[in-house]
């Protein structure tokens, strides 16, 4: 179904709510994915008057909530590294946290996740590999953190999976996208940033160091990121943007492009609606990584249509190669296995096999 953005934009009310109602109609059950062409998954929302309600329920159509679909968990098996040492000296671990309403629940289901996933992995990796851990948000609309701009001026996420399908709702979303070669909107995280908790944008550790105070930061700063970002989730442009130089003043010294694994692990549970083409991000990360390209890994908490679907987010994650770790985002009480033992098994291997330093 296409939208008539006019009709939209002659009834007497505020451009996000117009944004509002033009979404929820052309994502109806009628609406189509622009990257498959097949038709959004049924998430058991309903609907009033055309505007989608997002379920109560944390039903994942059909599939087991306590194990979610078989290839979550499709992992190669843990090698026995013995005496071997590592190919890479350094880890740089990207989280991409959306920061909408709503989001509470999962921000602390990660942070509570996140200890176990610190012990596999300093389990895993050899004694002083250089740790960073940073954090960017979904947001490239707000200008205001905590003030006008979300919940109360961003419409309600997308609940089916599928966004930007026609040229009139690319045009409206263009409304919430506001990159950093823009300007800086001032919000912490936002645009790509880090995002700046107790003083830091990243958390500097290494695999020897007592893991409690990096534990600590990043619980605090996973339920810091918030509810108030935009509910236009982009975590694509946010993933390529956290790597570009345009946003230096925050990022420098984050992403280190010599003998070291970058890992973009994603959470967020609306279908991506960033605007620029997915070549346009994909790029900003490799010329970060121009050196080691195939040390970029992804994975994510995820809605399960985004992989089932090959939504855009998707696309990107399945862009650098290996296959990406995910689990649903609805199953919290599994965070621990996706974020944790299965996660860090696979960076290891990834950082036994990276390519010498010549």
């Amino acid at each position: 179904m296409r939208v008539d953005l006019r009709h939209t934009a002659s009834v007497r009310r505020s451009p996000a709510l117009a944004l509002f109602l033009a979404l929820a109609l052309a994502c109806s059950p009628a609406g189509s994915s622009s990257d498959t062409g097949a038709g959004p998954t049924d998430t058991g929302a309903s609907s009033s008057g055309g505007i989608i309600i997002p379920p109560t329920s944390t039903s994942t159509g059909g599939i087991d909530p306590t194990t979610g679909p078989a290839e979550k968990y499709d992992l190669p098996e843990q090698k026995d590294m013995g005496d071997l040492s590592p190919g890479c000296g350094a880890v740089d671990i990207l989280f991409v946290i959306d920061n909408s309403k709503s989001m509470g629940q999962f921000q602390a289901a990660l942070a509570d996740a996140f200890p176990q996933f610190v012990d596999a992995m300093i389990a895993n990796l050899p004694e002083k590999v250089s740790l960073h851990v940073g954090i960017t948000t979904t947001d490239f609309y707000c200008t205001d953190a905590g003030g006008n701009c979300c919940p109360d001026t961003c419409p309600v996420g997308n609940t089916l999976c599928t966004i930007g399908s026609t040229p009139e709702e690319i045009e409206a979303l263009k409304t919430f996208y506001n990159p950093p070669t823009n300007g800086d909107n001032g919000v912490n995280g936002s645009q790509g940033r880090l995002f700046t908790h107790e003083g830091m944008s990243f958390f500097a550790a290494n695999t020897s160091d007592d893991p409690a105070p990096l534990k600590a930061w990043f619980t605090g700063a996973a339920v810091a990121a918030g509810e108030q970002g935009s509910s236009i989730e982009m975590p694509v442009a946010a993933a390529g943007f956290a790597t570009s130089d345009v946003n230096a003043a925050t990022n420098a010294g984050f992403v280190r492009d010599t003998d070291a694994i970058l890992l973009i692990i994603f959470l967020t549970n609306d279908p991506d609606a960033s605007l620029e083409s997915l070549k346009t991000y994909e790029e900003m990360v490799l010329a970060a990584k121009k050196n080691c390209p195939e040390c970029i890994l992804t994975a994510g908490l995820l809605k399960p249509c985004v992989p089932a679907e090959n939504q855009r987010l998707w696309q990107f994650m399945t862009a650098f190669g290996d296959k990406p770790i995910w689990g649903d985002i609805d199953d919290k009480a599994n965070y621990a296995k996706t974020v944790g033992k299965a996660l860090a098994s696979t960076l290891t291997e990834a950082c036994i096999n990276i390519p010498p330093v010549g």
